[in-house]
């Protein structure tokens, strides 16, 4: 009697196996141990890969910080102020930049909503400031008018049908038939 063989095919998703054959190839284990052994040294390949990567990472930002805070050491206690006004310059202005954002897009998609255009829009309008954001709101709309008259035109000029020649009078109509006119063409 054969023993349980766990068979998996690793490389489902492989291009072709490294020996090139294009095929890939399975690997059997014998039983739950060997397979368990297998997984384990591929996941602690793998924790061992994110570690260094993460062991470097720490080692960047720690020589950054250490280069900052000797660059901080040596600065007189103005240089230190003036370092630090400007880190709350900096982020003051990011916060009101984000704040002037919010209110252009919420004023932008009541432009919108007015305009008849559709909310979805607004992911094309300029968000800087309030010219850049009017502007590309009139941009968007005539552009937007203007694919909807060219399509509306389309299907209308598709559904207009052709009265089929010689089809006689028009209902309503005082005048002679087509026919009757066509009976009585002048020939030279």
């Amino acid at each position: 009697m054969k023993p349980n063989r766990l068979k998996i095919n690793l490389q489902i998703f492989n291009d072709g196996n490294p020996g090139g054959s294009g095929t890939p190839e399975a690997i059997t284990f014998d039983n739950q141990s060997e397979l368990d052994s297998y997984l384990d040294k591929h996941a602690s390949k793998a924790l061992s890969t994110a570690r260094a990567k993460w062991e470097s990472e720490v080692a960047t930002k720690l020589e950054e910080a250490k280069t900052e805070a000797e660059k901080m050491a040596k600065m007189t206690a103005d240089e230190k102020a003036k370092v630090e006004a400007d880190k709350q310059a900096d982020v003051l202005a990011k916060r009101e930049a984000d704040i002037t954002r919010r209110e252009l897009r919420a004023q932008a998609i009541e432009q919108l909503a007015e305009k008849g255009l559709p909310s979805d829009l607004i992911g094309a309008v300029v968000l800087n400031d309030a010219d850049a954001c009017n502007q590309s709101i009139e941009v968007i709309e005539t552009s937007f008018r203007s694919a909807v008259e060219k399509g509306v035109n389309e299907r209308l000029k598709g559904s207009a049908s052709n009265p089929p020649i010689g089809a006689g009078t028009v209902k309503g109509s005082n005048g002679p038939s087509l026919e009757k006119m066509n009976e009585f063409r002048i020939t030279k």
